[in-house]
C-alpha cells in the first residue's frame, strides 16, 4: 500500500542507466478511479511536465521511483490533464475536496490518498477536519466497498458502502 503524500516528491531514476530523470509532483488516476502513472518534472530553467503512464513503472519505494524506459515519458498535454485526476495538481484535484455521504453528512477533506500500485486500485482516503481536530484526534481514513463519486464540488460515498475509523486503526 502507498501513501500518495509519500511518493510525490520521490527522485525517479531509469533501470537501466541508474540515471535521475526527474521528480514525481502527482499521482495520477484516471476517470475509473485506477492508479494512471505520475506526474514527473525534470530540473533545469524549463521545469517541463511530463507523464510516465502505469506501466513504464518498474517499482515505487519509500525513496526513490525505479521506470524502465526513457522513451515511454511523455509530453503532458491540455488532453491528458483533462482526463486525468490528480492528488495536488489540475482542476479536478482530490487534495483539499471534501467527502459527503449521501446522508448529507461531511466527512472531512481529503489529505492523503491509500493506493495499491500493482492493482492499480484507490483502497482508501485520508480525511482532516482541520489541524486542530487532526492534533487533538487524529485523521480518518475511509474505506469504501465501491467507487466515489468524483463530482465536481465534492466526492460523495454512499453510506452504506464506507468504514470510516482512526487512522490508527488500519
Amino acid at each position: 500500500m502507498l501513501k500518495s503524500q509519500e511518493v510525490i516528491g520521490l527522485s525517479v531514476f531509469h533501470l537501466e542507466t541508474g540515471k535521475k530523470v526527474g521528480v514525481v509532483r502527482d499521482v495520477l488516476f484516471d476517470p475509473s478511479q485506477r492508479f494512471s502513472g505520475i506526474l514527473l518534472e525534470d530540473g533545469g530553467w524549463l521545469r517541463r511536465r511530463r507523464y510516465v503512464p502505469h506501466d513504464n513503472i518498474e517499482s515505487i519505494g519509500k525513496d526513490a521511483v525505479v521506470i524502465r524506459s526513457k522513451q515511454r515519458i511523455l509530453p503532458f498535454d491540455e488532453a491528458m490533464a483533462k482526463d486525468l485526476t490528480g492528488i495536488c495538481s489540475g482542476q479536478k484535484m482530490l487534495k483539499g475536496r471534501s467527502v459527503l455521504l449521501t446522508s448529507g453528512y461531511e466527512l472531512g477533506v481529503i489529505e492523503n490518498v491509500y493506493f495499491m500500485e500493482e492493482m492499480g486500485t484507490i483502497i482508501g482516503y485520508e480525511l482532516s477536519d482541520g489541524w486542530i481536530d487532526d492534533l487533538m484526534e487524529g485523521r480518518k481514513v475511509l474505506k469504501a466497498s465501491e467507487p466515489l463519486v468524483w463530482g465536481q464540488d465534492v466526492l460523495i460515498a454512499k453510506k452504506d458502502h464506507v468504514k470510516v475509523q482512526k487512522r490508527d486503526q488500519r
